[in-house]
């Protein structure tokens, strides 16, 4: 018994923490990564590993009172908002952020970029060669003209294209100084290989999107210019709510727009026109009442399934976390915010923090060393140094 107070006493607790959290990260990664969903056994099982990861960490952590205040705050909103609308992403994004204290995000994007690299390939790799369904399907093109389509294992097309994109950004996240015509090229011929089998053209023209936004910061030097990437969010939650209201099917430009965006404007119309804007948040029976379709635009979800106290809270800690990287000079980070900010238009996938770390970034605003790029390099050197005395 003395034996084990004496081991306890002498190890570092909140390296086990941080180590335990990105265990925890890394489960739930490989699980998106493998598209498997909450409704899997699969899932379930590593689930209850990661929870456990992420309860080591957050009990060997010392919070700050301030820290404590926004953890009862997040916690009690996540929890209502789950027995309310009976979805957990909420609850789990802010637990996911309240356990990234000491953490760092570059490392945390470094074992995304692994396990979701690995992953791909293995279904892309296994489904062609007959270990996996291929998930062979045809679809009109813009023509009109039925062609191949390929889920590679996954559940769609368009989720294996999703698939894609996601490795992708965080392989330019992770290698951005090294960024070049020779990086554009290489990625550009995998991105357009992929929408070759998929047809997925929302992906493939965000992934274009985010390279706009890296030729911009790259060669623009203003730093009054790139307050324009601070502005991604706020712009694409104004767009989607003016559409929505006024959208009216006999204007051109609106035909145009809601054509565009495969007819998500219409659907979120649908549901404005029916229910209305709420203050609180409301079931999905709600919804289900008078069903029009999935509501792929995450701004406009959150404010129809949340309503308006929910959403304007949301909504003001992603800008204030906008604002503040970009006083910080973390231009890289709002490239990428900027590039999901689109996807948000076009889905509902963002929220998820697993899918979209850089949502995650809103841990700055608790976590400002967040962005250091320390962790598990620092926990495997200190551990050397006590070794070596």
């Amino acid at each position: 018994m003395d034996r084990i107070k004496e081991y306890c006493s002498r190890v570092n607790w909140q390296e086990v923490g941080i180590i335990a959290f990105y265990g925890y990260f890394s489960i739930n990664i490989l699980m998106k990564a493998f598209t498997y969903d909450h409704g899997d056994f699969i899932y379930k099982y590593f689930f209850v590993f990661a929870m456990t990861f992420l309860g080591i960490k957050i009990v060997t952590t010392k919070y700050t009172l301030r820290e404590v205040a926004w953890i009862a705050i997040l916690i009690g909103l996540g929890l209502a908002l789950s027995v309310i609308t009976k979805q957990n992403t909420w609850l789990l994004l802010f637990l996911t952020i309240l356990g990234m204290k000491n953490c760092s995000f570059p490392v945390l994007i470094h074992l995304g970029v692994y396990i979701r690299v690995l992953s791909l390939a293995i279904l892309v790799v296994g489904s062609t060669f007959g270990a996996f369904d291929i998930g062979f399907k045809t679809t009109p093109d813009t023509k009109f003209v039925e062609i191949p389509v390929y889920s590679f294992a996954m559940n769609e097309p368009n989720t294996a294209y999703l698939a894609v994109f996601l490795t992708l950004m965080l392989l330019l996240y992770d290698n951005y100084e090294k960024l070049n015509v020779k990086w554009f090229l290489g990625t550009s011929a995998v991105a357009f290989l992929f929408y070759e089998l998929t047809f997925c053209r929302t992906g493939i023209a965000v992934f274009f999107f985010a390279w706009m936004l890296i030729v911009f910061d790259k060669t623009v030097k203003s730093h009054k210019m790139k307050l324009i990437l601070a502005l991604s969010v706020p712009v694409g939650a104004v767009f989607s709510l003016l559409t929505m209201v006024f959208y009216n099917g006999g204007n051109p430009l609106m035909h145009l727009i809601n054509h565009f965006v495969s007819g998500r404007i219409y659907i979120m119309n649908s549901y404005y026109i029916d229910q209305g804007i709420a203050l609180f948040p409301r079931t999905q029976e709600i919804f289900y009442a008078s069903y029009h379709g999935l509501i792929d635009n995450t701004y406009m979800f959150v404010l129809l399934y949340c309503g308006v106290f929910v959403a304007l809270f949301f909504f003001a800690l992603v800008s204030w976390t906008l604002f503040r990287l970009y006083r910080g000079g973390h231009y890289k980070e709002l490239v990428f915010i900027a590039a999901m900010a689109l996807y948000g238009v076009l889905e509902q996938y963002v929220m998820n923090g697993f899918m979209n770390p850089f949502i995650l970034l809103c841990g700055c605003l608790l976590f400002p060393g967040l962005l250091e790029n320390r962790g598990m390099e620092l926990t495997a050197e200190k551990a050397r140094s006590r070794e070596a005395a």
